[in-house]
Protein backbone atom coordinates (compact mmCIF):
# COMPACT_ATOMS: atom_id res chain seq x y z
CA UNK A 1 0.00 0.00 0.00
CA UNK A 2 1.24 3.40 -1.26
CA UNK A 3 1.10 6.44 0.88
CA UNK A 4 -0.28 9.84 -0.77
CA UNK A 5 3.32 10.82 -0.84
CA UNK A 6 4.55 8.19 -2.78
CA UNK A 7 1.58 7.99 -5.43
CA UNK A 8 2.52 11.89 -6.07
CA UNK A 9 6.29 10.77 -7.34
CA UNK A 10 5.00 8.20 -8.98
CA UNK A 11 2.25 11.19 -10.46
CA UNK A 12 5.09 13.19 -11.21
CA UNK A 13 7.67 10.94 -12.58
CA UNK A 14 4.98 10.08 -15.16
CA UNK A 15 3.65 13.82 -16.23
CA UNK A 16 7.91 14.66 -16.01
CA UNK A 17 7.98 11.51 -18.68
CA UNK A 18 4.72 13.17 -20.62
CA UNK A 19 6.16 16.60 -20.52
CA UNK A 20 9.49 14.56 -22.26
CA UNK A 21 7.44 12.99 -24.82
CA UNK A 22 6.32 16.26 -26.29
CA UNK A 23 8.98 18.58 -25.67
CA UNK A 24 9.54 19.95 -29.36
CA UNK A 25 6.00 21.32 -28.67
CA UNK A 26 6.71 23.51 -25.75
CA UNK A 27 9.25 25.92 -24.73
CA UNK A 28 12.09 24.20 -22.57
CA UNK A 29 10.96 26.32 -19.06
CA UNK A 30 7.48 25.40 -20.16
CA UNK A 31 6.87 22.26 -17.36
CA UNK A 32 3.92 20.50 -16.28
CA UNK A 33 2.95 20.51 -12.74
CA UNK A 34 0.43 18.76 -10.68
CA UNK A 35 -2.47 21.70 -9.84
CA UNK A 36 -4.98 19.46 -7.78
CA UNK A 37 -5.18 15.80 -6.36
CA UNK A 38 -8.46 13.74 -5.70
CA UNK A 39 -8.09 10.59 -3.13
CA UNK A 40 -10.84 7.63 -4.23
CA UNK A 41 -10.66 4.25 -2.21
CA UNK A 42 -8.58 2.27 -4.95
CA UNK A 43 -5.93 5.74 -4.63
CA UNK A 44 -5.04 9.33 -6.34
CA UNK A 45 -5.62 11.26 -9.44
CA UNK A 46 -3.39 13.86 -9.93
CA UNK A 47 -4.58 16.94 -12.80
CA UNK A 48 -1.51 18.46 -13.96
CA UNK A 49 -1.17 21.64 -16.45
CA UNK A 50 1.44 23.56 -18.25
CA UNK A 51 3.43 26.17 -15.62
CA UNK A 52 3.43 28.67 -18.46
CA UNK A 53 -0.39 28.64 -18.61
CA UNK A 54 -0.40 28.71 -14.61
CA UNK A 55 1.81 31.94 -14.73
CA UNK A 56 0.53 34.18 -17.32
CA UNK A 57 -2.98 32.23 -17.75
CA UNK A 58 -2.86 32.68 -21.49
CA UNK A 59 -5.46 29.82 -23.13
CA UNK A 60 -2.81 29.24 -25.72
CA UNK A 61 -0.31 28.16 -22.96
CA UNK A 62 -3.03 25.99 -21.61
CA UNK A 63 -2.66 22.32 -22.25
CA UNK A 64 -5.87 20.75 -23.82
CA UNK A 65 -6.84 17.10 -23.44
CA UNK A 66 -4.49 15.72 -21.09
CA UNK A 67 -5.96 13.17 -19.45
CA UNK A 68 -5.69 12.93 -15.54
CA UNK A 69 -2.98 10.55 -13.74
CA UNK A 70 -4.41 7.83 -11.76
CA UNK A 71 -2.09 5.93 -9.19
CA UNK A 72 -2.89 2.34 -7.64
CA UNK A 73 -2.85 2.65 -4.15
CA UNK A 74 -1.79 -1.05 -3.63
CA UNK A 75 1.09 -0.80 -5.98
CA UNK A 76 1.60 2.37 -7.30
CA UNK A 77 0.45 1.23 -11.23
CA UNK A 78 -0.69 3.84 -13.49
CA UNK A 79 -3.82 3.13 -14.46
CA UNK A 80 -5.52 4.45 -17.99
CA UNK A 81 -7.60 7.27 -18.13
CA UNK A 82 -8.74 9.81 -20.38
CA UNK A 83 -11.02 13.13 -20.96
CA UNK A 84 -14.02 11.52 -22.79
CA UNK A 85 -15.49 10.62 -19.17
CA UNK A 86 -15.51 11.99 -15.51
CA UNK A 87 -12.45 10.06 -13.82
CA UNK A 88 -15.42 8.08 -11.64
CA UNK A 89 -16.35 6.54 -15.09
CA UNK A 90 -12.14 4.66 -15.69
CA UNK A 91 -11.95 4.17 -11.85
CA UNK A 92 -15.24 2.00 -12.42
CA UNK A 93 -14.14 0.23 -15.55
CA UNK A 94 -10.93 -0.71 -13.85
CA UNK A 95 -12.33 -1.89 -10.69
CA UNK A 96 -14.79 -4.30 -12.88
CA UNK A 97 -11.78 -5.55 -15.05
CA UNK A 98 -10.39 -6.57 -11.58
CA UNK A 99 -13.63 -8.56 -10.28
Amino acid sequence: MLTESEARCVAEAEVARLRHDVRGYFAEDDDFVIVEMEEYPIGWVYYYQSSRYLRTRRMSAALMGNAPVLIDRRDGSILPTGTAHAVEHYIREHEQSQG
